[in-house]
């Protein structure tokens, strides 16, 4: 029975790879324009997983097509031809997303257990029924205010209960609906720009028509997402629809649709827009760094907090620690130094939160729990106290200052301002006394944001990504959808700038600001990506510094000589355009100093020494440049009065030994070797050297062999490649080919 039910399960998930995969294929087609080979790709897929429902259609294009191909073989020129193909083009690709949607629905419970809900409803789907239930709602809530003073509450909570109903309905209606019409697509624009609609439930369907364009591209959602965007006069509305559009683009499909590109393009003749995508993709890399940011919070962070406050966490709730009477004697000004530590470490998390990431990510992802969040569309719906699963819950709060003012101003998406109430309501009688009374009285702070900021277009947009990426990670049912922040190690989907569907527009004037960014985070694999989404026009001193930096810093398969010759050649193109950029001239010296092409870094860092005064790594970097070209006298000069001047500096003695060692003054460059090693702050090299200048002085091998063996085990380096490193050098200091195999010998053995 067990090999039976695994053979079993087995067979299903083959049968699900061929479908994706024969769905796949009439994609490849449809992105090629060839309509012909896309219908016969599709008639296949019927041939194997048939659908009633699209046969009609299915030998309806067929005929069409065929007739067409019939008449263009005898050599009519039909005028209409350019017009007809785009059409049938298009309900090819309508059959195509349909069918996808159908087997999406097919093959999750959960995607086929909310449609056939939808289907049992005896509810009119019609745009116009649509519309009425909500306008009616709006004056409805209007009326209620007409009411007799004791019917107003209940009147209140019956109508947002019902009205909760329709727009969870709705909301599923739409994002499992297939490809719109453009009448449906015009009469749902019209809805979500109207002013006799509640902006939330406008926010709402926005959300809906994302979930539904991420699953499955539709030309006329994304059109009619553009379109609120650039028409709404409410900012939440509008913010949606950016990021809704954002997420929704789909490059791949612009041969069928090149509307696609002709609406974006004419988007970014707007400056205002192209600096709300600027904003936007930032944002969405610091969201995506949401779980990482949470490690270094519960690692850095949190022990501080915990360390110096005044209360410890039990499994009965929190508790107050008592003062010790004895400390405050002893140490009058312990209580200070412990507050500050507790306010520097809250500071490092507001200006994590000010750079735009996302602090509560880590705590509130343990709140998504609640039966509150089985419901889809409650993960975006706007925070309401009159959301019928938070009226009851508020009733027995809402005296509580601190809880209004943090629902009010504090720094919380929707979703987590929804279990923070939940969470707060059952935490609240395990609060010590003192601590209850003082969160009653609204004395406690949660860091609120000011009035001003929350009404920000980039604060709107920050708390909707915050909503969205906590529904994609935590809902439990994530996997049925599309993935939009998908990262798994690059950024994907997320660094929307590396779409081609932006190269040679407007927006590459806000590429090098992105390029910084990714460089600060060390995405040197996104870096590229977005390099090579450069037009050449644009390729200015950032793009030359930010491939210079990718080339060195990131994985290449090419040789390291190939490589080194391409960044030299990227810090000479950033130099011509900025001549007097230091980070350009550093990055070129240190290239130089890898190609051993040490007299020209020597001239380099002779510039940056002139420019730079007080920056003493530059005469360091020099006097290694300057030993590699056997000018040892004019290094030692500069090594022993930086050794002066910092005598404590391991990487000036460093040096100045190493130099000593080249110089052949061994007598004075061990004592330093002795220091080095013995130090807590030596490297590894410093082991491979002390055993050159040892064996080159010739008075102790054995010591030298020792000095060998420690470098290789803290290196974890091959002893026949460090002495091909440094051939050149023995070779110089009479080492012969016998000595060093006898070296080896002695070190391996």
């Amino acid at each position: 029975m067990y090999f039976r039910t695994k053979l079993l399960i087995l067979r299903f998930l083959v049968m699900i790879m061929e479908r994706n995969e024969g769905l796949k294929r009439v994609l490849a087609q449809l992105a090629r324009r060839n309509t012909g080979r896309a219908l016969t790709e599709l008639h296949n897929f019927f041939a194997a997983w048939p659908r009633p429902q699209a046969e009609g259609e299915m030998d309806a294009l067929m005929a069409e097509y065929q007739t067409m191909t019939h008449y263009w073989r005898h050599g009519y020129k039909d005028p209409q031809l350019m017009e007809n193909y785009e059409l049938l083009l298009h309900r090819t690709y309508r059959l195509y997303a349909d069918t996808s949607l159908w087997r999406r629905i097919g093959s999750s419970p959960f995607v086929s257990t909310t449609y056939s809900n939808l289907i049992l409803q005896s509810r009119e789907w019609s745009v116009a029924n649509v519309r009425q239930e909500m306008e009616t709602f709006v004056s409805d809530v209007a009326m209620v205010e007409l009411a007799p003073a004791n019917k107003q509450d209940e009147r209140r909570v019956e109508l947002y209960a019902r009205h909760q109903q329709q727009m969870s309905l709705l909301f599923d209606y739409i994002w499992t609906s297939r490809q719109w019409s453009d009448a449906t697509a015009a009469a749902f624009e019209e809805m979500l720009l109207s002013p006799t609609i509640d902006n939330r439930d406008q926010q709402l369907l926005v959300s809906a028509v994302t979930l539904s364009l991420i699953n499955t591209f539709d030309f006329v959602k994304f059109r009619m997402l553009v379109n609120v965007y650039r028409q709404s006069a409410d900012e939440l509305v509008r913010q949606r629809a950016l990021v809704g559009w954002v997420l929704g683009r789909n490059y791949t499909l612009s041969s069928v649709f090149p509307e696609e590109l002709q609406l974006v393009n004419s988007l970014l003749e707007d400056e205002e827009v192209q600096k709300e995508l600027a904003e936007l993709q930032i944002q969405m890399i610091y969201t995506v760094n949401a779980e990482s940011d949470h490690q270094k919070i519960q690692s850095e962070i949190m022990p501080d907090i915990l360390k110096h406050n005044n209360f410890r966490i039990t499994r009965h709730g929190i508790e107050e620690v008592e003062d010790d009477p004895l400390e405050d004697i002893l140490h009058p000004e312990a209580d200070d130094e412990r507050m500050e530590k507790v306010e520097e470490s809250f500071r490092k998390m507001v200006d994590m939160q000010k750079q735009g990431s996302d602090i509560y990510f880590g705590g509130f992802s343990q709140m998504k729990r609640f039966s509150f969040f089985r419901q889809i569309s409650n993960w975006f719906m706007p925070f309401t106290l009159n959301h019928p699963e938070v009226v009851e819950t508020m009733k027995r709060l809402h005296s509580n200052r601190f809880l209004q003012q943090l629902l009010a101003t504090g720094p919380f998406c929707n979703s987590d301002k929804y279990s923070f109430v939940f969470a707060f309501s059952q935490v609240l009688e395990r609060v010590p006394q003192n601590l209850r009374e003082m969160l009653e009285r609204g004395e406690a702070s949660m860091g609120e944001i000011p009035e001003e900021e929350i009404h920000t277009p980039t604060y709107i947009r920050r708390m909707y990504l915050q909503d969205l990426y906590r529904f994609f990670r935590l809902f439990p049912y994530a996997a049925q959808f599309d993935h939009p922040f998908q990262t798994d190690g690059e950024l994907g989907h997320v660094l929307f700038f590396a779409s081609p569907l932006f190269k040679g527009t407007a927006l590459e004037r806000h590429f090098d600001k992105v390029a910084t960014m990714l460089l600060r985070q060390k995405r040197y694999l996104d870096e590229e990506r977005l390099l090579r989404n450069y037009s050449e026009e644009h390729q200015g001193y950032m793009y030359w510094m930010a491939k210079a930096t990718t080339w060195s810093r990131g994985k290449s398969a090419m040789p390291e000589q190939e490589v080194l010759k391409a960044v030299r050649e990227c810090y000479e193109e950033a130099l011509r355009l900025q001549p007097d950029s230091e980070k350009a001239r550093q990055g070129l010296a240190r290239t130089l100093f890898a190609c051993k092409q040490y007299d020209e870094a020597i001239g380099l860092y002779d510039k940056l020494i002139e420019a730079n005064p007080t920056k003493k790594n530059y005469e360091l970097n020099r006097a290694v440049c300057l030993t590699n070209v056997g000018r040892y006298e004019e290094a030692r000069n500069t090594l022993y009065r930086m050794n002066y001047e910092a005598p404590d500096d391991l990487n000036v003695l460093r040096v100045l030994a190493w130099t000593l060692t080249g110089e052949g003054k061994y007598e004075q460059a061990l004592p330093m070797y002795e220091r080095l090693t013995s130090d807590d702050g030596y490297v590894a090299d410093d082991f491979l050297n002390q055993g050159y200048c040892l064996w080159f002085a010739g008075q102790d091998i054995a010591g030298a062999v020792k000095s060998f063996r420690r470098y290789l085990t803290e290196a974890e380096a091959s002893a026949d490649q460090v002495m091909e490193n440094e051939r050149e050098l023995l070779e110089r200091k009479g080492i012969t080919e016998p000595e060093m195999q006898m070296m080896l010998d002695a070190i391996s053995s």
